[in-house]
């Protein structure tokens, strides 16, 4: 039988070996990388081709929202969350974003197999705190998109922003993301215009309140 092959992303290490002993404690499951940064979790995803990818919502350089959604559109890989946040917002970003799955780090040692178990089974899975919420979560993101109007920010906006508010210079951001030093003050120039903030206090700020990075 072909082995199920899984990503653990989370920039815990102890994190990353609990859910590493549980997975392998499994007949036929294989944990084939682990990855404790977004951008990381996304290469790998894209090296490795997993079937599942367990993958924490606040990881650097990378969150797990726009993680999500990079790794969607590289490969058919399942994407299960395991996290803190419970927020009627973060649950609902995230799953529009493309995850199949979403479990608490709280309910991990009871539900985290089942949820896997469910995913292969082309099932969608929500721990019980976060399931009312995500069940109904399309009417949710639509009010959520339209609340962000026309300030919504690009894929690669996103990627600058966080970096951004982790304290890199414009010159770390280009070589980060592959991009000249210039074209990154132009994206930080952007963000700033449609987010219509006007210092880096404000930009971390809007990046806390929107679980971009943590406090």
């Amino acid at each position: 039988m072909t082995p199920v092959r899984i990503l653990i992303a989370d920039d815990h290490e102890v994190v990353r070996q609990g859910v590493r002993t549980v997975l392998e404690g499994q007949p036929g499951w294989v944990v084939c990388g682990e990855a404790s940064t977004g951008r990381d979790a996304v290469a790998k995803a894209v090296a490795l081709r997993p079937d599942i990818v367990v993958l924490d919502v606040s990881m650097p350089e990378l969150n797990g929202l726009e993680a999500t959604r990079q790794i969607r559109r590289a490969v058919p890989a399942k994407i299960l969350i395991l996290t803190v946040h419970e927020s009627d917002q973060v649950v609902t970003e995230v799953l529009d974003a493309g995850a199949h799955g979403y479990v608490l780090k709280a309910d991990a040692g009871r539900t985290l197999v089942e949820a896997i178990r469910a995913l292969l089974r082309q099932q969608e899975f929500f721990t019980e705190r976060v399931h009312v919420v995500a069940t109904s979560r399309s009417g949710l993101g639509r009010a959520a998109a339209a609340r962000r109007g026309s300030g919504r920010l690009t894929p690669r906006e996103r990627e600058v922003l966080q970096l951004l508010t982790e304290g890199r210079s414009n010159k770390e951001i280009g070589a980060a993301l592959g991009m000249t030093t210039k074209t990154a003050e132009t994206h930080r120039t952007h963000i700033m215009a449609k987010l219509s903030l006007h210092s880096m206090s404000e930009l971390v700020r809007y990046a806390i309140r929107n679980r971009i990075i943590e406090p």
